[in-house]
């Protein structure tokens, strides 16, 4: 990723950032330093994370057939690549901007926000189990807690950056600006609405 696409997506996660409330949201500080405290427990869950994620998607049809054939080592890597900087941090611009970049990926995928909901729910369920299995009571809990606000962080970057790049290509391939799309998308939702009151 070049320096200057890099800076869109940082921008980009900035503004969808600005919009999630302080108390529903990663708090960077505290949870980061709850992550740091358990750093060595959560590296020896990489390969139960990774063998887990892909053999749930592999095992459903519907995201069975995301997958191109052969491809699952390199998305393992990438999966393996992404846990071990998640683990390692720091939680920066730089972090949350590659996690909204992950919307634009998942449009040319075809990967669906419904898909990617359900597998940061997987990944949350899991390593908070792998927490409660390894730590202390009130460490896993504090470690389970602050992987349930990263996912659902990460899932309003992502899907927010999903729907995005979804208008933007709509809008360039009818050659119209974003802001005028979403213009006609919302007339056009409050259209669909009025048809379905009852007269």
């Amino acid at each position: 990723m070049t320096d200057k696409s890099l800076g869109r997506f940082y921008a980009l996660a900035q503004e969808f950032w600005s919009q999630l409330p302080p108390q529903a949201r990663f708090r960077p500080l505290e949870d980061a330093k709850t992550f740091a405290r358990h750093k060595e427990a959560m590296r020896s869950w990489v390969d139960a994370v990774v063998q887990g994620f892909y053999n749930t998607l592999f095992a459903h049809p519907a995201t069975r057939a995301i997958f191109r054939e052969g491809e699952r080592p390199a998305r393992e890597k990438t999966l393996r690549d992404w846990y071990l900087r998640t683990v390692e941090g720091p939680f920066n611009g730089q972090y949350f901007a590659w996690q909204t970049l992950v919307g634009l990926v998942h449009v040319r995928r075809g990967v669906t926000n419904a898909m990617m909901a359900a597998m940061w729910n997987w990944v949350v369920d899991t390593v908070s189990r792998l927490a409660r299995q390894t730590l202390p009571q009130g460490e896993a809990e504090a470690l389970a807690d602050a992987w349930r606000r990263l996912g659902f962080t990460v899932m309003a970057l992502i899907s927010e950056s999903y729907l995005h790049a979804y208008l933007e290509a709509l809008a360039q391939a009818e050659g119209v600006e974003v802001g005028m799309f979403l213009q006609r998308a919302q007339e056009e939702g409050a259209r669909m609405l009025r048809n379905l009151s009852p007269s």
